[in-house]
């Protein structure tokens, strides 16, 4: 389990340099790995991690089915740490977001639906994730030509990417402005 979980953190790596097909193949290949030892929290975490990696190197249908993938497995309840591997975070409400933000990279409609749902239920003490999922919106906003509404989750994400001193936020909200 400890080994899928991070190879599939290594294909973020291979993303944020430049090289997404191979993220999604590193993602696809810690699955393989983790095979029938990983718990159905841990499963449902990789299916959402390909999602992300597939979005990101324009695989949509990919991406579509991962997130599917995703939400069969994932169990039930508000429940989000998984007790077989404590540094899953994984529920209903996290994995709206996650799903929000794939569409999000894809432009697709679907996404605002995610996000506010996620944003609805969001863990106030994740600070860091409530900043990206405000990026996410942001980001869903401008594929449909809605500034204002894209300027006001961009400024929420501003403040908490600095409160939280996130590097990866801060650029990606600069990112978003440039699109204004």
């Amino acid at each position: 389990m400890y080994l899928a979980h991070a190879t599939a953190e290594q294909a973020y790596v291979l993303n944020d340099a430049g090289r997404p097909e191979m993220a999604v193949q590193l993602v696809r290949e810690a699955q393989r790995l983790g095979g029938d030892q990983m718990s159905p929290r841990l499963q449902a975490w990789l299916y959402a991690a390909e999602a992300e990696l597939c979005a990101k190197a324009g695989m949509p249908d990919d991406c579509r089915r991962a997130l599917d993938r995703a939400d069969a497995v994932l169990p039930t309840g508000s429940e989000a740490r998984d007790p077989d591997m404590l540094s899953i975070f994984l529920n209903r409400g996290h994995l709206a977001r996650w799903r929000g933000n794939a569409l999000a990279l894809l432009g697709d409609d679907d996404a605002l639906g995610s996000l506010y749902t996620a944003l609805d239920e969001a863990d106030p003490t994740f600070v860091r994730a409530t900043s990206g999922l405000r990026c996410d919106l942001a980001q869903a906003h401008l594929a449909r030509d809605e500034h204002a509404q894209a300027q006001e989750h961009m400024q929420q994400a501003r403040l908490l990417a600095n409160r939280t001193g996130s590097v990866r936020y801060r650029r990606r909200v600069e990112q978003l402005m440039q699109r204004l």
